[in-house]
């Protein structure tokens, strides 16, 4: 992102920067909205989530506005679980059609198309959100950590042994 995330949301809280808040908004909406997709809402809801995370981000970030993409990404994912809750569905589902532009780097060699997403598909939902969100949206730990409410060093480990695990699981499908 060209500015901080954190910056243009001071610069918006303290001053009402209109300017700042566009930008972050215009950043952070299309990789929200790539983000809900991915987990399986259809693109009506995605929208309807990503409007609804901005109106509810927009309520409450001013009062701590530390890390702004993670908590607006935490308010979408609690949106759609919630969503998923009224709609009778137990697993918040992959939706691999949207992967197509996915690229992840395992051990310094760059892997994408088929035989990645059907690997993420096998992954748990913590290690399918840290390759989406780290790999995929290019979020840090730190933003990950926020976002799925786990302590950063945690995830570090888990997205490595998860990495290491992608690997395991391209090679056994060929």
């Amino acid at each position: 992102m060209m500015d901080n995330a954190q910056e243009l949301i001071q610069a918006w809280c303290e001053g009402n920067d209109a300017v700042a808040f566009r930008r972050f908004y215009r950043h952070e909406s299309q990789r929200l909205w790539r983000y809900l997709v991915a987990r399986g809402a259809d693109q009506e809801q995605a929208y309807d989530l990503v409007s609804e995370a901005f109106t509810r981000f927009i309520q409450t970030v001013c009062k701590d506005p530390v890390s702004p993409s993670a908590f607006l990404f935490r308010i979408a994912q609690n949106l759609l679980i919630d969503h998923f809750r009224r709609h009778v569905r137990r697993e918040i589902p992959l939706d691999d059609s949207h992967l197509n532009s996915m690229q992840v780097h395992v051990h310094d060699a760059q892997v994408d198309g088929t035989d990645l997403k059907q690997a993420i598909k096998k992954l748990s939902r913590d290690e399918q959100n840290i390759v989406l969100l780290r790999y995929w949206l290019g979020m840090t730990y730190k933003e990950v950590a926020a976002v799925i409410g786990r302590p950063e060093g945690t995830l570090r480990r888990q997205g490595a042994t998860t990495l290491v695990r992608l690997k395991i699981l391209m090679t056994e499908d060929e």
